[in-house]
């Protein structure tokens, strides 16, 4: 497996008050998969059919939403977990804060160890592509 990366300059994210910019390697996606494919190579692998799996990713995604705004934690063994996050404005005193301060609920994702361990840098490779903001260099 081979994950494709850019070199960007940026501040230090250790050391932002510093101003020092450094090379920092990013990350750049070759393309993406979709529900449709995963669930022809889930077929594949299983005896199900892609519709099949498709039903049961579509119910999966809808249990989770369900169980995350009843205040769960979704807990998908090696996969990973899901709960929710909360980001609000702050109030002088713990009696003074109120829901309305609430400015936003987001998803955060834990991977489990059946992702993190595919990530694992002795597993992979790398591949230096252009970045996004990069010109491509003029042809002769």
């Amino acid at each position: 497996m081979a994950i494709n990366y850019s070199i960007a300059k940026m501040v230090n994210p250790l050391d932002r008050e510093s101003g020092e910019y450094k090379f920092y390697a990013k990350a750049q996606a070759n393309g993406s998969v979709g529900i449709n494919e995963l669930a022809e190579e889930i077929a594949y692998a299983t005896t199900l059919t892609d519709g099949d799996v498709l039903n049961v990713i579509r119910a999966l995604v809808k249990r989770i939403n369900l169980h995350i705004a009843a205040g769960q934690i979704v807990k998908l063994e090696n996969l990973g977990s899901f709960q929710a996050q909360l980001r609000s404005d702050g109030s002088d005193t713990e009696e003074t804060f109120s829901p309305s301060l609430i400015r936003k609920v987001t998803l955060q994702f834990r991977p489990g160890i059946g992702l993190k361990g595919q990530l694992n840098k002795a597993n992979l490779t790398f591949h230096k592509v252009k970045g996004l903001k990069q010109e491509e260099e003029p042809m002769p």
